[in-house]
């Protein structure tokens, strides 16, 4: 009985291992190749960077492709899950007001994750292949998604009227162009765009430059 107890503990403890290392692995991999697109990253430099073996990489990914498309999943699969969770709760509330919310949602995301957005800008210049993948594994339902919320936003008079897919990528310019050029803006600003103070009147700017009810703003 103590031996099956204490090897089912075993067995869960190499789980939660397992889980936190290849964790570790793509949240390094992320950044990795956010920085230096495909081509100028090596397994090698993310397995540092993420302060594991080197051989783990392979031993859980395979492949630097197979880890970048694993990179790709885990954060595409963490926006969605976060979006359908906040959809399910939303059911609900009136559509001006959830559009702000989930205006609001992407912006924190981008704020959590400020290398999705550099992740995103090294794929368009790569491989023709593996964005052809990120189009059809991800982008393309997801951009459908994002484009029925704002073509109903745009029915009720809440935002301009126009092309709604050239709409779409305005609006994910706008509300990322501080986060994914942080540095530089913290450099001119004297400011951190991640601050809470930030971020609040990052949403405010944004829903103003949007929205055709423009909120009154407050400078930080």
């Amino acid at each position: 009985m103590n031996k099956t107890v204490t090897k089912k503990a075993n067995t869960r403890s190499l789980q939660q291992r397992t889980q936190e290392t290849k964790a570790k692995i793509l949240s390094a991999a992320l950044s990795e190749f956010a920085k230096s697109g495909f081509e100028g990253v090596s397994t090698r430099s993310i397995a540092t960077n993420a302060g594991v073996n080197h051989t783990l990489i392979s031993h859980h990914f395979g492949s630097k492709d197979a880890l970048w498309k694993a990179t790709a999943e885990w954060f595409f699969n963490t926006y969605n899950q976060e979006f359908l969770n906040r959809r399910k709760a939303l059911n609900e509330v009136d559509a001006t007001d959830k559009l702000r919310i989930y205006i609001r949602d992407f912006i924190e995301f981008c704020v959590n994750f400020p290398d999705f957005t550099r992740f995103m800008m090294q794929a368009n210049q790569g491989d023709e292949e593996r964005l052809n993948w990120l189009v059809d594994r991800f982008l393309r339902s997801g951009s459908e998604t994002e484009l029925g919320m704002l073509q109903q936003a745009q029915k009720l008079g809440f935002i301009p009227q126009g092309d709604s897919l050239h709409m779409r990528y305005l609006f994910i310019g706008a509300a990322t162009s501080i986060f994914t050029f942080a540095p530089e803006f913290s450099r001119l600003s004297g400011k951190d765009p991640f601050s809470h103070s930030m971020v609040e009147q990052h949403i405010d700017y944004l829903l103003a430059l949007f929205s055709t009810q423009v909120p009154k703003l407050k400078e930080v």
